[in-house]
C-alpha cells in the first residue's frame, strides 16, 4: 500500500494530463491560424498591388535576360549583371509557365516574398511562439520586404533563402545534428548562388558554430559551402571586371552606410521619409532596450547570437569598402541582414521581458510600415521610375520619330514600347521629337519635379507638354523631316548621358 501510494503521488495526476495537452495543442493551433492569416495578408498585399508601379531599369535588365534562350541568358549574365545565376535560371523557367510579362515575372518574387513570412515565424519560434508571430508580422508589412517582393530582381529570393539558412543555423547552434548542419549548408549554398553577399551571413553563422562546437564538428558543411563559393569566383571576377557595379563607388560610402538601416526600417524611399524613419528607429531602439534590460537570461543569450550574426554580416562588407579592397556596400546588397534584425526586434516586442509594452511597440512599428506602403502606392512621385507612364504619354503611332531619354532609357522604355533602337549616328532626320525627363529622388525630401526644355530646336515647334509627379514629356513637330545633330538633342536635356532613340 505504501509503495503504491508513493508511486501515485510522484506521477502526474491523471486529471491534469488532458487539460495541459489540450492547452498546448490549442495554443499551437492558434499560432498556426495566425501564421496562415499573416501569410494570406502578405500574399494579398504583394499580389494585389503587383502592377501598381512601373518596371524600372534594373527590372528591364531582368526581362532582357529571361527573354533569351537559357544558354544565351547564362552567357550574357557576366556582362549585364553582378550577381550569380540561380534567380535568373528560376525566373527563366517561371516565364515558360506563366509568361514573360511584367506581372508574370514579378509574381515569382511576390510568391517568394510571401513564403518568407512562415519561414520567419519558424525562425522566431525557436525562441518562443510569440516571437515567431511577431517576426512573421514584421515580415508581412515591412516596406523593404514589400518592395523587393514586387521587383523582378534577386533580392526577394536572397531574403527567403537567407531566412531558411538562418533557421537551420539556429537548429544547428542548439544541436549540431547532421540534418541541421546539412540544411544550413544547403540553404547557404542556394543563397550564395542567388547573391554574393549571402557569404557574409554564412561567415558570421559559421564563426558562431565554430566558437561553440569547434572547427572539427562543422568542417564538413562549412567546407562544402566554401567550395561552392570558390566555384562562383570566376563568374564574380568576370562580372566585377565588366563594371556593372562600378556606379556604387561613385556615391558616398557614408550615405550608403546610413541608407542600409533606414531601409531596414522604412524601405528605400517614401513620403515623410525622415519622420517615419526617426519614429521607427525610436520604436526599434526601445524594443532592443527591452531585450538588453528586461529579457530573461535565455532570451538575452539567444538575442546576443542573433545580433552578432547581423552585426558581423553588416560590418564585413563595410570594412571591405572602407579599405577600398572591394567597394560594393549598398543597402540592396546587404538586405539579407534584415533577417537577424527582424528576429532581434521580434524578441523585444514578443519576448517575456515586457509583456505589455512589447506588443504596443510591435503594433506601432506595423502601423508605421503600413502607412509607408500606403503612402508610396498612393503617390507616383515616390514609386519606381514610371516608364510605363512615359510610354503611354508618347504617340502610339510614330514611326521614325526620335525620343530623347535620360541615361539608360532604352531598356526600361523598351519594355512598354517595343521597336526602339539607340542611334550611334552624329545626326538624325525626323519630323517629330519627344523629350523625356523623370523626377529626381532626394533622400529625406520630396522628389524634385522632372525638368525638360520647352524651347524647340531649329526647324521644330512645340506641339504638346505633359507633366505628372513622376515624369514630363515634351513633343516637338516639323512640317518636313529636319536633320538635327544628336549632340544638340542630348545637350537640350538636364540629364547626363542622355540617349537618342529612334522608333521603328
Amino acid at each position: 500500500m505504501g509503495n503504491r501510494a508513493t508511486t501515485t503521488s510522484r506521477s502526474t495526476p491523471a486529471w491534469t494530463v488532458g487539460p495541459l495537452t489540450s492547452g498546448r495543442t490549442l495554443a499551437t493551433s492558434r499560432s498556426a491560424e495566425i501564421v496562415v492569416a499573416l501569410t494570406a495578408v502578405a500574399a494579398a498585399l504583394r499580389f494585389g498591388t503587383l502592377d501598381v508601379q512601373s518596371a524600372w531599369l534594373d527590372e528591364a535588365a531582368t526581362f532582357d535576360l529571361v527573354h533569351r534562350g537559357l544558354s544565351g541568358m547564362l552567357s550574357h549574365l557576366s556582362v549585364s549583371e553582378s550577381s550569380p545565376p540561380l534567380y535568373y535560371v528560376l525566373v527563366w523557367a517561371w516565364t515558360k509557365v506563366f509568361g514573360g510579362g511584367v506581372f508574370a515575372v514579378r509574381s515569382f518574387s511576390a510568391l517568394v516574398g510571401t513564403l518568407t513570412v512562415p519561414v520567419l515565424y519558424a525562425a522566431g519560434r525557436r525562441i518562443s511562439p510569440r516571437v515567431g508571430l511577431w517576426a512573421a508580422a514584421l515580415a508581412t508589412v515591412n516596406p523593404a520586404m514589400y518592395y523587393y517582393s514586387q521587383e523582378s530582381r534577386s533580392y526577394a529570393l536572397l531574403i527567403l533563402l537567407s531566412a531558411a539558412a538562418f533557421l537551420f543555423w539556429q537548429r544547428a547552434l542548439a544541436e549540431p545534428t547532421a540534418r541541421s548542419l546539412a540544411g544550413w549548408a544547403a540553404m547557404s549554398i542556394l543563397a550564395l548562388l542567388t547573391h554574393y553577399f549571402a557569404a557574409f551571413l554564412f561567415v558570421a553563422e559559421a564563426a558562431l558554430l565554430v566558437r561553440r562546437y569547434g572547427a572539427r564538428r562543422v568542417r564538413a558543411p562549412v567546407g562544402v559551402v566554401v567550395l561552392a563559393g570558390l566555384a562562383l569566383l570566376p563568374l564574380a571576377v568576370s562580372e566585377r571586371s565588366s563594371g556593372q557595379a562600378s556606379w556604387i563607388e561613385g556615391t558616398s560610402l557614408l550615405s550608403r552606410a546610413a541608407e542600409a538601416p533606414k531601409q531596414f526600417l522604412v524601405g528605400l524611399y517614401g513620403p515623410a521619409e525622415t519622420l517615419t524613419a526617426v519614429l521607427a528607429a525610436l520604436l526599434s531602439a526601445v524594443a532592443i532596450a527591452v531585450v538588453v534590460f528586461l529579457a530573461d537570461r535565455r532570451e538575452r543569450g539567444l538575442a546576443r547570437d542573433v545580433a552578432l550574426v547581423g552585426a558581423v554580416a553588416l560590418a564585413l562588407p563595410l570594412l571591405l569598402s572602407v579599405s577600398h579592397l572591394v567597394d560594393v556596400f549598398d543597402g540592396r546588397n546587404v538586405i539579407g541582414v534584415w533577417i537577424p534584425w527582424a528576429i532581434l526586434l521580434a524578441i523585444g516586442v514578443g519576448g517575456a521581458g515586457a509583456p505589455r509594452l512589447g506588443p504596443l511597440l510591435g503594433i506601432a512599428l506595423c502601423v508605421v510600415s503600413v502607412a509607408v506602403i500606403v503612402g508610396i502606392d498612393a503617390t507616383p512621385g515616390y514609386q519606381r521610375d514610371d516608364w510605363r507612364g512615359v510610354a503611354e504619354a508618347l504617340p502610339q503611332q510614330a514611326h521614325g520619330s526620335v525620343v530623347v531619354t535620360p541615361a539608360n532609357g532604352l531598356l526600361p522604355l523598351g519594355v512598354y514600347l517595343p521597336g526602339l533602337r539607340k542611334t550611334t549616328e552624329a545626326s538624325v532626320s525626323t519630323r517629330e521629337l519627344e523629350f523625356v525627363a523623370l523626377r529626381v529622388k532626394r533622400t529625406g525630401r520630396s522628389p524634385s519635379g522632372a525638368v525638360v526644355s520647352i524651347t524647340p530646336p531649329p526647324g521644330f515647334h512645340l506641339a504638346q507638354v505633359r507633366r505628372t509627379e513622376a515624369y514630363a514629356v515634351v513633343r516637338f513637330v516639323a512640317s518636313r523631316e529636319v536633320p538635327t545633330s544628336a549632340a544638340l538633342l542630348r545637350g537640350m536635356t538636364a540629364a547626363e548621358g542622355a540617349e537618342v532613340l529612334i522608333r521603328r
